[in-house]
């Protein structure tokens, strides 16, 4: 029971330090902002949100570069695309990642049109 409350209060100071950060760094509105943030993602850490984007950088960047990676490879060995035609699709789909960073285009978008277009439902999965 001792280690349960102890791993409570440290986690408390935790957080609270962590507010104070984020206060002394953007003011009241940052941490209200913070505060928002994680009830929305139901995020439970010790990094505030700007430190959790820039750590997710790297992961997203990697996630891109995999999936690019086996797209490619999938167009090549089972459609016969050849250089041209890869190298035209890594360019698309670069922009059309580009077009999600810069809130041009949303995920909803690309469902709904994948949907209409060719009928084909697709859904991303909630980690929850």
């Amino acid at each position: 029971m001792g280690k349960k409350i102890n791993d409570y209060m440290a986690g408390r100071e935790d957080g609270l330090l962590m507010a104070l950060d984020v206060v002394k760094k953007g003011g009241v509105e940052a941490l209200e902002e913070e505060i928002r943030f994680r009830n929305v993602t139901g995020i439970r850490t010790a990094l505030a949100k700007k430190d959790l984007d820039k750590a997710t950088v790297k992961i997203k960047e990697q996630l891109l570069d995999t999936v690019t990676i086996l797209s490619v490879a999938t167009l090549h060995d089972e459609y016969g695309y050849g250089p041209k035609r890869c190298k035209k699709f890594i360019e698309r789909f670069n922009l059309k990642a580009e077009c999600l960073v810069d809130d041009m285009a949303s995920w909803d978008d690309y469902i709904q049109v994948i949907r209409e277009e060719l009928g084909i439902e697709r859904v991303i999965r909630k980690n929850e």
